[in-house]
Formats: C-alpha cells, sequence, structure tokens
C-alpha cells in the first residue's frame, strides 16, 4: 500500500494536534509590505478560512483584536523577530473563536515570507476563565468579601468565556416571587430598571421563565421570542438579540434566581458554553447561598457545611484539588484531596513531607515561595510538577491564599492545585514547532539565530567555530523536473547525512529551501575547518535513490571562522552566505572561505544595486549608437543601441558592470522598455532629420523574454516613435530562447505579427546551430567577435565564416559580423560574402549628437 506523500503526512500531524499553519510568500518588489502584499495561505483550514490574502484573513479577526494582530504582523514583517500573540477570530455568521499564535518572517535570497503556527484555544480558555471566575469568586467568599463583588467575578467570567460576545448578569428570587439585580454591572442602566422586579409567574423574558421552570431557557432572538413582548424594543435599542437564562439552584434544589446571558449576535451557547454558564450558576449558587446565610444565622452552620460541599465539588469539577496548611506551611491535618493525588500518607506528607511529592528541579523555585510565605502574607502562585500516584508527574499550577482571625494574625494558609499538563504539553508541541524543520526535523533558523550567540560564547580557549553554510546544486531544477516531492525526499535525506557526517556537539540546522548551516567547533582551526567540510561534501556526494530513481547531488559550501578580525557575531551568517555564492558563481561542487575581499565586493554590489533602483527615475541612463555598415557599398545601413549609466559620483558605467544586477533584480524589464522607447524616437527623428533609411537594433534580455509586456513594450515604441516595425531589429540571445522552446515559439510568432526583425546575437557561442535556427523566424545572425579577433584570422576560421554565411543565405538570414578592428578582416568577411559589419574599424559607439554627422559623411564620401 502506498505511503501517504510527506505534506499529507505533515497535514494529518498538525491537524491531529489541533495547529493551524499559515505561511505566506511576499513579493520583495513591493515598497509597502504592509499595504500592498499580496499573500496566499496554504493551511490545515482549522478555522474555516480558506485560503485567503493577508488583508483578508484580517477581516476574520474579531474587530477589538484587529490593531493588534495587525501591529504584530507589521513587527514580523519589519523587524523578523517572532511574535506571540492570542486573538479573537470570526468563524461562520456568529461563530468566535479564540486562537494563540506564534510565527516570524523570514528573509531568504529568493524569496520572504511570513511563517505562523497557531492553535485553537477556545476551549482552553474559556475553561481557564471558568476556573478563574470560580477560584477568585471562591476566594472573595472565603474571605468575606460583599456578595456584589464576588458575583462580578462570575459575570466577568461569563463574558471572558464567551470572547467578549455576551454580557452576564445575576437576578435573585426574592421573597416576594420577584426578581430583582444583584449584579448587572455589563448591562445599560436603563434596560436594568426596565427589567428589575419582574414577576416570576409571567412570560416576560427567558429569566422568568428559566426560574419558573427550573430549566434553562434559551431565546435565540429576542426579535421574533413572544415571550420578550413587552421588553423587545429596550433589549433591541442596546443590540441585545439573544438571551441564555440559567436557573441558579441551591444544594436542595431551591431556586435561588438566576444567570443571564445576553447576546450580541443571534445564537445558541454551544455545549462547552453552556456547560461553563451551569459550572458558573453553581457558584453562583454557592455564594449566594452563602451571603444568605449569613443574613439568616440561624441557618449558618449548615449552610456553611453545604457550601463546603459546594465548593469541593465545584474545585473537583475543574480538575482541582484543595489544600490548607499552618501559617509555617506545614501540614498539621490529614489532606485527603492531596494523599489521594500523591499517594502520600498523611504522615509521609506532615510538616513540609509534603514537598517530596515535588519534582527535584522544580523544588528549589517551590522552597523559595514557601519561605516567603513565612514573612509575606499574600497571595501566592507558582507553576510546579508534582508526582502522582501512579509515579507520573504533573504540571500543577498552584495558588495560595493566607487566612486571618479577627484580629488579623494569620492562621493558616489555604489553596488549590490544577493540572494543566496538557496546556504544557501543547505549548511544548508549539514552541518545537517553531524552532524546528517540520520536513527534516532539523533546527530552524529561528533556533539558530536564539541560540548561535550562546554557542559563540561557549568556544573552549585556544579553539575557532566554524560557521558553513550549504546551498545544494541544481535543486530547482529537481523540483521543476521530478516535483516537490521528490526534492522533500531528497532533503531529508541531504539532512540525515549532515547529521552522520558532523562530530557529536555540533550543530545542523536548516535554513528554508535547500540551505543547511553546519556549526562546528575546530580543535586544530583551519585544518579541522577543511576536513569537516570535506568529509560533509564527501556525504553529500553519495549517489542515493529517491523515489526510485538514481540522483548524484552535490552542494557549495561558505564558510568563515570565529574568532577572526574581519567577522563579528553578528556577521557569521552573512559572511558564510557571502562565500557560499562566490563557491556557487565558481561552478559549484566546492568549499569556499570567506575574506575581507569578498564582503568589500559585495557591499559595493550593493551599493550599486540601491543607486540602479533609482537610475531610471533620476533620469542617469544614456544611448550611444554603433553604426552598421553595409558591405556591399560601404554605406551606413542601421544602428546599434548601447545603454549606459552616467552615475553621479562613479561617472560612466558601462553596461557589463550593471546589466546582471538588472536582470537579478528584475529591473532589466523597465530599463528594457526604457530603451525601446528612447532608441525609437532617437533614431525615427534623426531618419526624418537626414532622409537617410536607418535599420535601428535593441538588445533584448533574457529576463524580459520572460515578460508579458514584451510585446506591448514594443507596440507603444513603435506607436510613439511613428517608427515602422520593420525599421527594429531585436536582438536575442541563444541561451534566452532554449530555456523554454514552446513559451519563444509563441513570443517569436508575437513579435512577428508586430513585423520587427529578429536578430541572433553573438551566433557561434552558445547553444545553436543552423539546423536549431530553423526552427525559429530569424531574419539576422550575428557573428560573436570571437571569430573575428586578431588570432582568428586563420583559413578554418574564415571557412567556417563562408560556410555560415553561406547557409544562413539559403534560409533567408542576412549576416553581420560585430567587432570588425582591422581592414584585413574586413578583406576576408567580403570575400565570404558577409552582409553588414560593425566594430571599432568603422566607429565607437557614439552619443546621438554625433551620429548624424557620422552617417551623413559616410555617405558624402
Amino acid at each position: 500500500m502506498a505511503q501517504p506523500d510527506l505534506q499529507s503526512r505533515l497535514a494529518f500531524t498538525l491537524k491531529s494536534a489541533g495547529l493551524l499553519e499559515w505561511y505566506v510568500e511576499l513579493d520583495d518588489s513591493l515598497n509597502d509590505a504592509r499595504a500592498a502584499v499580496e499573500a496566499v495561505t496554504h493551511a490545515l483550514d482549522a478555522c474555516s478560512l480558506g485560503s485567503t490574502s493577508l488583508t483578508e484573513f484580517l477581516e476574520h479577526i474579531h474587530p477589538e483584536d484587529r490593531d493588534s494582530v495587525a501591529e504584530h504582523v507589521a513587527i514580523a514583517l519589519s523587524t523578523g523577530d517572532e511574535v506571540r500573540f492570542e486573538c479573537r477570530v470570526l468563524v461562520g455568521d456568529t461563530g468566535v473563536q479564540t486562537v494563540s499564535v506564534m510565527g516570524r518572517s523570514t528573509a531568504h535570497p529568493e524569496f520572504r515570507s511570513l511563517h505562523f503556527i497557531s492553535q485553537d484555544v477556545t476551549d482552553c480558555r474559556r475553561s481557564e476563565a471558568i476556573a478563574k471566575g470560580q477560584m477568585r469568586a471562591l476566594e472573595l467568599a472565603v474571605v468575606g468579601a460583599p456578595l456584589a463583588e464576588v458575583l462580578v467575578e462570575l459575570t466577568r467570567s461569563a463574558q471572558e468565556q464567551s470572547a467578549g460576545v455576551i454580557r452576564a448578569a445575576i437576578m435573585r428570587l426574592d421573597e416576594d416571587g420577584k426578581l430583582r439585580f444583584i449584579e448587572a454591572s455589563s448591562l445599560p442602566d436603563d434596560f436594568v430598571r426596565s427589567l428589575d422586579g419582574m414577576d416570576t409567574g409571567s412570560n416576560e423574558t427567558s429569566c422568568s421563565v428559566s426560574v419558573r421552570t427550573g430549566q434553562p431557557s434559551i431565546t435565540v432572538d429576542i426579535d421574533t421570542d413572544p415571550k420578550w413582548q413587552q421588553h423587545r424594543a429596550k433589549a433591541l435599542e442596546h443590540g441585545l438579540h439573544a438571551c441564555w437564562s440559567t436557573p441558579i439552584l441551591s444544594t436542595e434544589r431551591e431556586i435561588m434566581g438566576t444567570i443571564a446571558c445576553y447576546s450580541n449576535v443571534r445564537s445558541v451557547p454551544s455545549a462547552v458554553e453552556q456547560e461553563g454558564i451551569t459550572l458558573l450558576a453553581n457558584t453562583a449558587a454557592l455564594v449566594v447561598q452563602r451571603d444568605r446565610a449569613n443574613r439568616a444565622r440561624a441557618k449558618a452552620e449548615q449552610r456553611m457545611a453545604t457550601n463546603e460541599r459546594r465548593f469541593r465539588g465545584l474545585v473537583k469539577a475543574t480538575n482541582s484539588l484543595t489544600w490548607a496548611t499552618s501559617p509555617a506551611v506545614d501540614i498539621i491535618e490529614p489532606q485527603s484531596e492531596w494523599s489521594e493525588f500523591t499517594g502520600q500518607t498523611f504522615e509521609q506528607a506532615c510538616g513540609k513531607g509534603w514537598l517530596d511529592a515535588v519534582h527535584p528541579e522544580d523544588r528549589p523555585e517551590v522552597e523559595e515561595v514557601v519561605g516567603e510565605m513565612h514573612s509575606v502574607f499574600t497571595n501566592k502562585r507558582a507553576e510546579y510538577r508534582v508526582r502522582r500516584r501512579d509515579g507520573q508527574y504533573r504540571y500543577m499550577s498552584g495558588h495560595a491564599v493566607p487566612i486571618f482571625d479577627e484580629r488579623g494574625n494569620i492562621k493558616e494558609w489555604s489553596g488549590g492545585l490544577t493540572d494543566i499538563t496538557d496546556r504544557k504539553q501543547a505549548e511544548h508541541r508549539l514552541n518545537h514547532l517553531a524552532t524546528h524543520d517540520a520536513l527534516t526535523g532539523l533546527p530552524n533558523r529561528t533556533y539558530l539565530n536564539d541560540h548561535l550567540r550562546e554557542l559563540v560564547n561557549f568556544i573552549p580557549e585556544g579553539q575557532q567555530l566554524m560557521i558553513m553554510l550549504i546551498d545544494l546544486d541544481r535543486f530547482k531544477e529537481v523540483n521543476d523536473s521530478m516535483g516537490h516531492g521528490y526534492g522533500d525526499v531528497l532533503l531529508v535525506q541531504i539532512a540525515h547525512r549532515l547529521r552522520q557526517a558532523l562530530p557529536t556537539g555540533d550543530l545542523v540546522a536548516r535554513l528554508g529551501g535547500d540551505e543547511f548551516v553546519v556549526v562546528a567547533h575546530l580543535p586544530d582551526g583551519v585544518r579541522s575547518a577543511e576536513l569537516i567540510a570535506t568529509d560533509l561534501l564527501r556525504a553529500i556526494q553519495l549517489p542515493c535513490d529517491v523515489l526510485g530513481t538514481r540522483y548524484h547531488p552535490s552542494a557549495s559550501m561558505g564558510m568563515c571562522l570565529y574568532p577572526n578580525p574581519d567577522t563579528t557575531i553578528d556577521e557569521l551568517l552573512q559572511h558564510a552566505d557571502i562565500a557560499m555564492y562566490r563557491a556557487k558563481d565558481a561552478g559549484g561542487t566546492r568549499i569556499q572561505f570567506f575574506s575581507a575581499e569578498m564582503s568589500i565586493e559585495t557591499k559595493n554590489r550593493m551599493a550599486l544595486e540601491l543607486d540602479l533602483r533609482d537610475a531610471l527615475e533620476r533620469d542617469e541612463f544614456v544611448l550611444h549608437y554603433q553604426p552598421r555598415i553595409r558591405l556591399g557599398d560601404d554605406m551606413a545601413c542601421g544602428v546599434e543601441a548601447l545603454i549606459r549609466w552616467n552615475h553621479p559620483t562613479k561617472g560612466l558605467i558601462p553596461p557589463n558592470a550593471f546589466i546582471p544586477i538588472a536582470e537579478a533584480t528584475g529591473l532589466i524589464c523597465k530599463i528594457g522598455s526604457w530603451v525601446l522607447r528612447q532608441a525609437c524616437a532617437d533614431i525615427q527623428l534623426l531618419v526624418e532629420r537626414i532622409g537617410i533609411d536607418l535599420v535601428l537594433s535593441v538588445n533584448v534580455s533574457p529576463v524580459q523574454l520572460k515578460s508579458p509586456t514584451l510585446c506591448s513594450d514594443v507596440r507603444h515604441a513603435l506607436d510613439a516613435s511613428g517608427m515602422k516595425a520593420s525599421d527594429l531589429e531585436l536582438e536575442l540571445t541563444e541561451s534566452g530562447l532554449i530555456e523554454d522552446t514552446d513559451t519563444s515559439h509563441q513570443l517569436l510568432r508575437e513579435l512577428c505579427d508586430i513585423g520587427v526583425r529578429l536578430a541572433i546575437d553573438d551566433f557561434g557561442t552558445g547553444y545553436a546551430g543552423i539546423a536549431y535556427l530553423r526552427q525559429y523566424p530569424i531574419d539576422v545572425v550575428k557573428l560573436d567577435r570571437s571569430f573575428l579577433g586578431p588570432s582568428s584570422g586563420t583559413d578554418s576560421t574564415m571557412d567556417f565564416i563562408k560556410a555560415v554565411t553561406e547557409m544562413c543565405h539559403s534560409l533567408g538570414m542576412r549576416v553581420v559580423a560585430e567587432g570588425v578592428e582591422d581592414s584585413n578582416m574586413l578583406q576576408q568577411l567580403v570575400r565570404s560574402s558577409c552582409d553588414e559589419a560593425q566594430g571599432y574599424l568603422f566607429a565607437q559607439p557614439m552619443p546621438l549628437s554625433r551620429l548624424d554627422d557620422f552617417i551623413i559623411d559616410r555617405q558624402a564620401s
């Protein structure tokens, strides 16, 4: 049976864990990432949001939380720091979920992205809100706080467990059969006055029905429910659309009042919400009953006993246990719940023997808190592990409250412990997912950033640390040709090989894509680095079987050492990355140490790139034109447009210094479009002025060939200048045509439909042959200057040029020789029947202002 692929397994794992992963790829060319980012979210649809943009995702955030979430996302985008936050998410028309999110943005040579992992913590927060409200209310009740103050905690807990969608209030059933509010701090005053004192024998509201029947009364829509006829207008005036009323019952099932939750939307409570409201109603019953007992002292003793049983039942229902100690935090009386949980007998727990059940790693912290409790009599909280009866340690959240006598002296400590093991385990899983690569299991960039400085600070004296960045060669071709599943399996195998080849104690991490980082200690400095790097490269290069296919991987490696006068701690990864790209530029499958010169070259290139981005707006580009001479009559028949960058501080920069940068950054499309428009305008005006027909030749970058706007750019340039399409010749490179032959065929057909000429530039240095050219509608072949240099005038070279010329003529193509610099070569070209030539023998590239004089003088001579 076929195994599911890694992506499906990951999806299953995330879904089983109740986690949501969303990954947003960002377009680096955007200037305002927050305002203009176009994002696609690929996630397990835990919140039923589907695939959305980042803006649309924010629309699913609860309105009160959107600014906070947007601010966290902006922080992740602008700083790359990890962000953690919780927010409420709107689900469907009425639902609200609370999610816990952890993530950060990533920077990569090929892309930027946001990576977030979140977990639905709605039920957890509901349980926490209920438990917190119960505990706080019970604590207040124990210390004798006023009833209204205690009930505020319960209504606040009800509101928190529904993420702010409801407003809660409590009504007490008085002896006269009327319902009166005893806690309504979240409701409007005029609404409270309207309902206060209603008769329970009527059907005035959901509360009266709940009290009369002793059962919850749920009104989904106040606007249509007949029992709200009398108070409907007042409720709707304040945006109250639903009411869920649950009776407050005493231990004898006596109805003492009701807890009512008013919803801002038409809805019914979920099972979890109703269970929480019921727990709060039970707690309300406890505190109201306690208050009633205080006001009816004749029954105080009986009421106190009932409340105690009720209290312990409620605490046990919240997966908690209670305890009490002496002022010195010694157990002096049997603690049944503690003994039941830990298995300790009273004799074992007596005094401070209870500390023996605390995990040894957590005991010092607990003992420190206990020491404070001897002299500081304020509420205490702590989280620590306690050994259960079966020997398993459980994470517990503990709180302690000092109990004072009537003279203000402490007489005991009382408190409780709540099992939070599930929450701790979920946090651990979330943290592991955030700091480790899901595919390979290796530490990720987050982990590396958090621990690299720590690793550097613990270098043994006299040793160095090596940071190595490894990038697989031609990995993109693997994904493009074999599929991403194949690439993922290969990455897993490479990760395993790196782990096996590294010495124990050294670190390998995956940055993303096909990039890995190795952090290794070097007992013998550079020699150790060379040995480790050689072992790693050898391990990577071993052939492997990937999904039944034999593959021979290779990699480029860049290394830097620390301590090193040329590298600071913050520059380690950057310098290793620079060295890696130097290895890749040198052909790959090699190891390269970082040197200070590399950093200078990289910074210079970066500075040039930054200047290049604004050069077009600052009008810093100029065009020079090199004439093409027709060999039949020695007349100028055309010109080639050649761009120059007139840098404000560096002067005139030749194209070979900035065109590769423009191609790598995508700026070449804008620059190429400008060249087309400017050159067509220049030459058309020149032709009209001197009355001599000229063909304009413009170079087209391989990057432009992939642009969907190339054809429209050509049309706009021709239309704006008035130039005939047949007078424009586009020079294409051989490599650009063969990258995607289907796309190339389609593009050339569209250009032919426009009517422009097409030329193959630098013929003879790339891939094309005469047979290959027959596939394309080429008009002109330009021989590369390497055939025309001083050492190229051999008989065999001239025979080759003559043969190429004859074959091109047979296919209806014209032949142009570039780089002609001496008259002997010119005579050879004439004898070879070459059609045109250009080069320094005739003229160097010149500004437009000198071009018309040259052409006119040439014509006259």
